[in-house]
């Protein structure tokens, strides 16, 4: 009975331990890609645009604030690692040849300042392709990644908003 239980640890520690070789694996899979996701709103005084800019595991949040009066917009930064969860959803939603064969534009984003929506992927050989929506609105084709990096874009605003 002793040696099935070591036995039964044994396969246990192996198992956990491959899962952690294959979630290594699924980040480096979007690694040759730089994938941007952003939305702002044209007449809108504040923080009214947020793009985050995702490489590998790493992610780039930029915000950019409007002034009263025009001139400069002040910007901000914030950087960190992605978690394994997000960029294996992001690999699973990313599906370049249906990407890359969008149109460039849907509806009629930033109208009326309903506000446009992007996403822009850019390979390790330079080639790259924006799309952009109204905001809040989805591409049947993309949704998938659409929702992903809404998601993510959001929980680093707030989370840059709470410092």
């Amino acid at each position: 009975m002793k040696i099935f239980k070591i036995l039964l640890a044994s396969l246990l520690i192996i198992s956990l331990n491959s899962c952690n070789i294959l979630e290594s694996q699924d980040v480096s899979a979007i690694s040759g890609y730089t994938i941007k996701s952003g939305q702002s709103f044209g007449f809108c005084i504040g923080k009214c645009y947020s793009e985050i800019t995702i490489n590998g595991q790493n992610v780039e949040l930029l915000i950019k604030e409007r002034v009263i009066g025009g001139g400069e917009d002040t910007k901000y930064k914030y950087a960190e690692s992605l978690p394994t969860a997000t960029v294996n959803g992001i690999q699973k939603s990313l599906e370049i040849d249906k990407f890359f064969a969008l149109n460039e534009v849907y509806g009629c984003p930033d109208c009326a300042d309903g506000g446009a929506e992007w996403i822009e992927i850019i390979t390790d050989k330079d080639k790259s392709h924006k799309v952009t929506f109204e905001s809040g609105k989805s591409i049947p084709e993309i949704n998938d990644l659409i929702v992903t990096l809404r998601q993510e874009r959001q929980r680093l605003v707030d989370k840059f908003a709470k410092n």
